[in-house]
């Protein structure tokens, strides 16, 4: 017995050596790469290639897309909100379970989807030709400023309309009830009422959308028109393609510290949205009942949604199985499993995803228990820690990967994605692990002062399925992740969707759909399995 219990404790303490040793390594592997990325920016001999006045147009051109992308996700997430969560109606279920798509299926994938719905050989450019008998396609403006912000802002409304739908169905009716006896217009209600109750959520979903659009990459790349950039692409094609790493370093510095800028307003707007939204497990009654208004309203929304949220990704899936004439036909994929570089980058693929998300949970775990227990959880240094690597560029950090490590190969690609993508697994589980009861802990210090047996016997059953969340969600992003294998170049290796960007960059679209819509399924289905397992009793609110 004795020897047993000596046997436990000596793995556990070697478990908990390793995964101290592999939070470090990954946080590690974040401060030198970005070091020597920006470290030229401080050098007084360089000049940067860039001139002030072409920086400010690249900030300017990167907020203003990031910020209308935002609004119209804005624009269809709260109407969308309004219906999911006030009434009832065929396909609510389905709309609400849309929120998963930007989590789990890559840009990379939906901007192959807007170019075979809407580029100039799409189903629509086609079909119109055809139709009116025209020579050139009438939409044109997927290769442009608004081909972008409709991509990312479609792109990202479910997580406003998940996020600003959970507040919406539990806030407080009473008000709104008292102002419609005194005779007050359903628009007089929301305008005065409603809209200051969901305020906090709509801004609270509005920055993490923000982010992901002001770090658009893929599809500002794919999309963007001759005379506008952004920082992400100014950044990349000043790294890879004039070696200008002064101007590397200048925009990455800046980058980041718009980034931070925007990041610390979202930790405001969260913390007052936590204190307006407290968790309930009350939810308001729906109702069948549409308006002539509502019901106008209703089916405009839900016809947007489906020509530019839906049609898209089922484009990917029509592109792959069809010929030039529009003939049903599996030659596609047969062409694409035959390609000599198409195992190799599927099995790169799962390899990669399945270190970096083992990495990411393991460094996300052990830091979540070190705010948790520690007594300088509070403490700023602590608490900036993982916020830092959600403010830095993929570009940023695969270049400073890559003047860091003169030849890249598969462990470095690991090591740039794991220091990007664990404090989203730190997210994760730190909500897993704030709601484990402080009397637990208060007990466990109290029957044993072994800290380790507080955490193999307490901590980790208790938040098992975020670790498992958290793994799936990393799992995701490292799959779908074609920026860092991009830049960094590695000989003789692709990814899934490194592959898939070279077919599309190569006008092979039907391959690339293909090639697409197997890495979206893979994708999609470890994220829900985990998120499954995260949350059995909740498969409504599946994204959260």
């Amino acid at each position: 017995m004795q020897k047993t219990s000596f046997t436990s404790r000596a793995v556990q303490t070697i478990s908990a050596g390793i995964s101290i040793l592999l939070l470090l390594t990954v946080i590690l592997c974040f401060a030198i790469p970005y070091a020597k990325a920006v470290i030229p920016a401080f050098g007084s001999s360089h000049t940067t290639g860039y001139s002030a006045a072409r920086i400010i147009s690249i900030i300017w051109y990167t907020f203003k897309e990031a910020f209308i992308s935002m609004l119209i996700s804005v624009a269809i997430g709260v109407p969308a909100a309004y219906f999911v969560s006030q009434k009832k109606f065929p396909g609510r279920e389905f709309l609400l379970s849309l929120g998963a798509i930007p989590l789990c299926i890559p840009p990379l994938i939906v901007a192959l989807g807007y170019i075979a719905t809407f580029g100039m050989n799409g189903i629509f450019n086609r079909f119109l030709m055809s139709t009116f008998k025209l020579e050139n396609p009438p939409l044109q403006f997927l290769y442009s400023f608004w081909g972008i912000v409709i991509t990312q802002g479609f792109y990202n409304f479910p997580l406003v309309m998940v996020t600003v739908s959970d507040r919406w169905e539990t806030i407080d009716k009473r008000q709104s009830d008292a102002a419609k006896m005194l005779g007050a217009s359903n628009f007089k209600i929301f305008s005065t009422i409603t809209i200051h109750q969901i305020s906090g959520a709509i801004i609270s979903s509005c920055i993490p959308v923000f982010i992901f659009c002001f770090f658009s990459f893929m599809i500002v790349l794919l999309f963007g028109s001759i005379g506008g950039t952004t920082l992400e692409v100014a950044i990349y094609h000043a790294g890879r393609s004039d070696l200008d790493f002064h101007s590397v370093a200048v925009l990455s510095l800046i980058e980041s510290l718009c980034a931070l800028l925007v990041m610390e307003v979202y930790a405001v707007f969260e913390k007052k949205h936590e204190k307006e939204n407290p968790i309930s497990l009350k939810k308001n009654d729906t109702n069948s009942d549409f308006s002539p208004i509502s019901a106008v309203l209703f089916l405009s929304i839900i016809l947007l949604i489906a020509l530019f949220f839906l049609t898209p990704i089922i484009s990917i899936f029509l592109s792959s199985i069809s010929d030039k004439k529009g003939s049903l036909t599996l030659s596609v994929w047969k062409n694409v499993f035959s390609m000599k570089g198409f195992l190799p980058s599927l099995k790169n693929t799962i390899t990669t995803a399945c270190a970096t998300a083992s990495f990411c949970s393991i460094a996300g775990f052990c830091y979540a228990v070190f705010v948790r227990l520690s007594p300088l959880k509070k403490n700023t240094l602590i608490r900036t820690i993982p916020i830092l690597p959600m403010a830095v560029s993929s570009v940023a950090m695969g270049i400073g990967m890559s003047m860091t490590v003169k030849q890249g190969n598969q462990l470095t690609l690991i090591a740039a994605q794991s220091a990007l993508y664990w404090p989203f697994a730190y997210r994760q589980l730190q909500t897993h692990l704030s709601a484990i009861p402080q009397d637990v802990i208060n007990g466990a210090n109290l029957l044993s002062p072994n800290p380790l047996d507080k955490i193999f016997k307490i901590i980790i059953p208790y938040s098992w399925r975020g670790i498992i969340s958290a793994f799936g969600f990393t799992f995701a992003m490292s799959c779908g992740d074609a920026t860092l294998p991009l830049v960094l170049a590695i000989p003789r290796f692709d990814t899934l969707a490194l592959f898939t960007y070279r077919l599309a960059g190569s006008y092979r679209f039907s391959q690339a759909s293909a090639s697409g819509f197997l890495l979206g399924i893979i994708c999609a289905t470890v994220f829900l399995i985990a998120n499954r397992i995260k949350s059995p009793h909740n498969s409504k609110r599946s994204p959260q």
